[in-house]
């Protein structure tokens, strides 16, 4: 009998359950198997009742009312052991927990009941449950079904239970620092950034698939289907997004993977059970979709690139163009040959042979240094501003995998973000959701200072310039919630937003403490990639990446610069220098002036839709279907939006 049904009022046992401590109650879970999306679903609930403090305790055969649910110990007894599963799977354990009342009540109530019942009490008490029997006095009538000597004391009980989250790595319970640092927190923010590039069909999803669930390929793309998310990319096996995913390292260098024969580790147990994080940026390789990567790069603060090569295929130029790319922004640059298994040798040496001239011209100027060995990623890896390591693998062998590993795993954190926690709070707006029962919901990155959940804040610029004030409701980091976001970490702040100002919220916009101005123009040092057949000259309109920032560009004002800086010719390019245009000869001589690939400039850019937030030291990309050039924004300015001259 898994219930019984008494002709009687119900039993309050407990208060109401609250969201908002660690107490859960649970009617049962003995229907509940380890491969169901509901184990899943308790997990994700489990976690959340141990997130603020480590510790919570679940009562099982109670209402969420608090009323006893009148389960017997039988049933009561498989809740328990799906618990104590659910536990070990989620990073928690049991803790025995019970007083000298509670142990002689539960002599009392056991007298009666059968060895073979008894000996599973003991079991139960034995691994940390608290069994509570019904008490004969809170039974005003008997059921009317039931023989009329039966003790139903001995049959109806609750459990309770006591977690707590433990170290997954070391196996020891979380607690706090002695200081009260977050080290979750600290620990995302410290998390490396990795850019993966590379041509189309050269292998990128499924190297990444290979990396972060440590397994290999069948050969058949089952490594990338384990992170694709839109049908139509597990359809083409073709990235047509910018996605990101993330690899934990243990202690001694191993890949921190799940245990469980189905169930990914969530964002959650990942952060926790690493020593080292890794987060990649897998970009889309098609030329078609090159926005979409150079999107990506501006705003994915990537520490190294990834640049994926099929061994079998010599590089081709949407290769040099990543390669530039990332060469430009001063990104370092590991070069990954995958396909090996069953590549030609002629073919594999041919393509490595190309890679070494492709990595030697001047506008990538990298060293090429081949590894095979671990000795050799060692000799590497203070170097990497000028070398680019070399690796052969293959996803479907194995080779190669364990040595890309040994190089992520040692690989050095580039930007220093921890030292911009003392600047005032700048949060770049990557993706606005809309979440049922929250509200708007802003996921991007904090690229300084510090927040607190509560917090008064500023969202924009608006298309006018100005900024909503409004307040930071709850924040999550990896997923999990938190009370600081602070510099170097992504995260989701919920804001408290009415349904008119939610649809003024935009990528590209920032979070601010304190609101200021929106800017309109901008001096940008550029350089004028070299390879293409690009030419800029006055009223040059483009499409700007600056971070999350996107948007047409004209240039207003040309200033040729030296190698030092030093200005040498400038020429107004404005609607004023246009009307004082009288004769054909002082018009030729504006025309005449052109920047061609390799050219140092600075330029006077205005955008042409809205006011944007941009400041000096921050870097740009321009584009008109390739990439055109990249700078360094030296001064901005506030002033009236100009329209295209040319209409």
């Amino acid at each position: 009998m898994a219930s019984l049904v008494l002709n009687t009022p119900a039993l309050q046992v407990l208060p109401h359950e609250s969201d908002h401590n660690q107490d859960e109650y649970k009617r049962t879970l003995s229907h509940v198997e380890s491969n169901d999306r509901r184990f899943e679903e308790l997990g994700s609930q489990l976690l959340y009742r141990l997130c603020k403090t480590g510790s919570c305790v679940y009562h099982l055969g109670v209402e969420d009312d608090g009323t006893h649910s009148l389960r017997t110990f039988d049933d009561l007894k498989k809740s328990f052991e799906v618990l104590c599963d659910l536990a070990e799977e989620f990073g928690a354990k049991v803790v025995p927990k019970i007083d000298d009342e509670e142990e002689e009540n539960a002599e009392q109530n056991e007298e009666e009941l059968l060895p073979e019942v008894r000996k599973q009490v003991a079991d139960v008490r034995a691994r940390g449950g608290i069994i509570v029997w019904l008490k004969d006095e809170e039974f005003e009538h008997a059921p009317a079904d039931a023989p009329a000597d039966t003790n139903y004391s001995s049959l109806v009980c609750r459990i309770d239970v006591h977690l707590t989250q433990i170290d997954e790595s070391k196996g020891r319970e979380r607690t706090a620092s002695a200081g009260g640092e977050d080290v979750f927190g600290d620990r995302v923010a410290a998390s490396l950034r990795i850019l993966v590039m590379g041509n189309v069909d050269a292998g990128k999803s499924t190297l990444v698939g290979a990396l972060t669930t440590n397994s290999l390929d069948d050969g058949r793309g089952s490594c990338r289907l384990k992170i694709m998310k839109h049908r139509h990319e597990i359809t083409t096996g073709r990235t047509s997004t910018v996605s990101n995913h993330t690899m934990g390292y243990t202690g001694d260098g191993a890949v921190k993977v799940s245990a469980h024969r189905v169930r990914t580790l969530t964002d959650e147990e990942l952060v926790r059970g690493s020593e080292k994080l890794i987060n990649f940026t897998d970009l889309c390789g098609h030329e078609k979709y090159l926005k979409t990567t150079v999107y990506g790069m501006s705003s994915g603060m990537g520490d190294h690139s990834l640049i994926v090569v099929n061994a079998r295929q010599p590089p081709t130029h949407m290769t040099h163009q990543h390669l530039n790319l990332a060469s430009s922004n001063n990104i370092p640059s590991i070069i990954v040959l995958t396909k090996i298994d069953g590549c030609p040798a002629h073919a594999l040496k041919n393509t490595v042979q190309e890679m070494k001239v492709l990595l030697r011209r001047k506008d990538v100027n990298r060293v090429p240094f081949m590894c095979r060995t671990t000795a050799d990623i060692d000799e590497c890896l203070d170097k990497l501003n000028r070398l680019s390591p070399i690796i052969e693998t293959s996803a479907v062998t194995g080779q190669g995998i364990d040595l890309l590993h040994y190089l992520l795993y040692r690989l050095p954190k580039r930007r220093q973000h921890e030292k911009k926690i003392n600047r005032p709070f700048e949060f770049l707006l990557e993706q606005v959701f809309n979440v049922p029962g929250v509200g708007a919901v802003a996921s991007g990155f904090v690229n300084a200072g510090k927040l607190s959940v509560g917090a008064t804040i500023y969202v924009g610029p608006m298309d006018d310039g100005s900024y909503l004030k409004t307040m930071v409701k709850s924040a999550h980091i990896a997923r999990t919630a938190t009370g600081v976001v602070k510099a170097g970490q992504s995260a989701c702040l919920a804001l408290a937003l009415n349904k008119a100002d939610k649809k003024k919220i935009r990528r590209g916009q920032v979070i601010l403490a304190e609101p200021c101005v929106g800017i309109t123009e901008f001096d940008a040092e550029i350089c004028v990639l070299r390879g293409d057949q690009t030419t800029i000259r006055r009223n040059y309109q483009s499409y700007a990446h600056i971070l999350m920032v996107r948007q047409s560009v004209t240039a207003r004002k040309i200033t040729l610069i030296d190698s030092d800086g030093n200005e040498t010719v400038t020429r107004m390019l404005d609607d004023a220098a246009e009307t004082r245009r009288k004769d054909k000869e002082e018009d030729d001589d504006i025309e005449g002036l052109i920047l061609r690939p390799g050219c140092r400039a600075r330029v006077t850019f205005s955008f042409g839709k809205r006011p944007e937030y941009v400041r000096t030291g921050m870097r740009m990309l321009f584009r008109d279907g390739r990439v055109r050039g990249v700078g360094l924004i030296k001064a901005v300015r506030v002033g009236e939006l100009k329209k295209n001259p040319l209409g």
